[in-house]
């Protein structure tokens, strides 16, 4: 199955923080395949109820096999021996509307930067999705696709999912606060221009190259989770306005990245 990139303009070099240990609000689940190399680390594998049977234990509340911020696994085997779900880490998938597969990228992990990613560590990517989820993800393609070819502009319209994805890109491929509102009075009539100054006004600490980086990058992750399709039940206009607030969200840090990695928490771990 193909997937589809979410996350332009970012990249991600692993820092060795071992967060991606710290199994917070997860668990490391082991496939066939998982269990077939961990020959020898049985006494770090437990039971699950999921609908994997096998998971990695935990040790004072994270993964027992690290050790001094490093994985024992990686150490005294390979990296590929590890499980796939931690070498898939800090990426993982969601399924778009007509039932592609969207590959995500988890901003709550440290090592994710601005940057491009290289198609080699999306390519590993995906490959470890494949791995971990196998069959799994043409089951997960049908169920969580919409059965409906409609979605809706605001309370009153419909139009197709496509219309609406074009209209992502239509509101998205913009560098400054400002066109946003232009595009937003045009398409629905109203004026927001209180809440496009509410956020920019988080930026006026700010040098005005760091202002224009600021609100390229802000623009940048709600576009992102646009493409996430996070808010797709909503309707089109009610999504833009919580995207708004994201932006003043994230623009309450003075590193972006801490902010998104913030809202990411929210939406993906809880």
């Amino acid at each position: 199955m193909s997937f589809e990139v979410t996350f332009d303009g970012m990249r991600y070099s692993c820092v060795n923080c071992a967060y991606c240990c710290s199994c917070k609000n997860w668990r490391v689940f082991l496939s066939y395949f998982d269990m077939m190399r961990l020959k020898g680390y049985e006494n770090y594998i437990e039971k699950s109820n999921s609908n994997y049977e096998h998971v990695l234990a935990l040790r004072n509340g994270k993964c027992g096999l690290i050790e001094n911020n490093l994985c024992r696994i990686q150490l005294e085997k390979s990296y590929d021996t590890k499980p796939a779900m931690c070498r898939l880490f800090p990426f993982s998938f969601m399924v778009k509307w007509n039932g592609d597969l969207l590959l995500i990228l988890k901003h709550y992990c440290s090592g994710v930067q601005v940057g491009k990613c290289s198609k080699k560590t999306i390519k590993h990517a995906i490959e470890c999705c494949e791995e971990l989820y196998h069959d799994q993800l043409s089951e997960f393609s049908l169920d969580f696709a919409e059965r409906s070819d409609k979605t809706s502009l605001n309370e009153k319209t419909e139009i197709c999912w496509e219309e609406r994805a074009e209209l992502g890109k239509y509101f998205f491929k913009i560098k400054k606060f400002d066109s946003f509102s232009e595009k937003y009075s045009e398409i629905f009539s109203e004026d927001i221009s209180d809440s496009i100054e509410k956020l920019k006004s988080k930026n006026n600490g700010f040098d005005e190259k760091t202002q224009k980086l600021r609100e390229k990058e802000t623009l940048r992750y709600m576009y992102e989770l646009n493409k996430r399709e996070h808010f797709r039940k909503m309707s089109f206009k009610k999504e833009l306005d919580n995207l708004i607030n994201v932006g003043i969200i994230i623009d309450d840090y003075k590193d972006l990245l801490k902010g998104e990695g913030a809202v990411d928490s929210k939406l993906l771990l809880n």
